[in-house]
């Protein structure tokens, strides 16, 4: 992938951003469709220059990137722990508590 197939993405979600902003009146699923679409290809783009400029340890760059995405996550729902808009009985707390004892595990208990 080049720079210009980038670019191109760029400017379709910025066309269909532009929809938006003109007031798609009583066609709004069509914008959503759009806009949709035009993030895909962004994202395949994007996607497709990362792995090919990161191919011959493409393993160790995923990895990055999950750890990068899993931080984000992490701070998120630090933030909703501080809040307090996190419960005992939220969907989903054992996997993620679980999965921060193996974490825990793999690094000795170091921070």
């Amino acid at each position: 992938m080049r720079r210009e197939d980038l670019r191109k993405g760029v400017d379709q979600i910025r066309k269909a951003l532009d929809a938006f902003d003109a007031g798609l009146g009583d066609r709004p699923a069509e914008g959503v469709r759009d806009l949709g679409l035009a993030v895909d290809d962004l994202r395949r783009s994007v996607w497709a220059v990362l792995t090919t400029r990161h191919s011959g340890n493409y393993e160790d760059f995923l990895a990055r990137i999950r750890v990068r995405r899993a931080t984000e996550c992490c701070e998120e729902v630090l933030a909703d722990l501080h809040a307090e808009t996190v419960t005992r009985d939220t969907l989903g707390l054992p996997v993620f508590h679980a999965t921060l004892r193996e974490l825990v595990k793999l690094g000795g208990g170091r921070q």
